[in-house]
């Protein structure tokens, strides 16, 4: 097993896992994927901080980890991955500095909208500018606003399935009226 698991770790060039409802944090383990040019793992419902490690992905060209849950800092590490040409972690509960420098400055402010802990100057937010600080909503909203989210996709599922099972029906019995 270990002969096979640098080869592994190599072979790994684009992970796309979006919108997939993950839960939990971001594994260290992504940060030992050194062959990594596109990491998303975009709308999902991710936890925690954005790992250390994946400082040590000096392929990366791409990471977008916008609309999870993801709190903490922006790792300054990041600013070292030469590659980085697209970075989005908008729509999370990010906090503090945005990283500045190197490929930082070159990155739109939609990449990093909608953490209302976030500083820079991508934002309109400085950091230290506490006169132009809002305060984020309470938690109680934001979790009210999730749940009518999950209600209303239970609804339309639900719709679906059952628009689905009537033509099933209806068919059969077509079918069945011809014979």
């Amino acid at each position: 097993m270990k002969r096979y698991y640098g080869t592994i770790q190599d072979m790994f060039t684009f992970i796309d896992m979006s919108s997939n409802r993950f839960e939990g944090e971001i594994p260290e383990l992504f940060g030992n994927l050194k062959g990594l040019y596109c990491l998303n793992l975009s709308n999902n419902m991710l936890t925690g901080c954005i790992p250390s490690s994946v400082r040590n992905l000096t392929m990366l060209e791409s990471m977008d980890l916008s609309q999870n849950n993801l709190s903490g800092e922006i790792p300054q590490q990041l600013k070292q991955l030469g590659f980085l040409g697209s970075f989005n972690v908008s729509h999370n509960n990010l906090t503090g500095p945005i990283p500045q420098g190197n490929q930082f400055n070159s990155f739109e402010s939609s990449s990093f909208q909608g953490n209302p802990g976030l500083c820079g100057d991508q934002l309109l937010k400085k950091c230290g500018d506490f006169e132009s600080s809002t305060l984020p909503p309470p938690a109680f909203e934001e979790n009210a606003d999730a749940e009518s989210l999950f209600k209303l996709d239970s609804k339309l599922v639900l719709a679906g399935y059952l628009s689905g099972l009537v033509v099933v029906v209806l068919g059969d019995i077509v079918i069945i009226r011809r014979r």
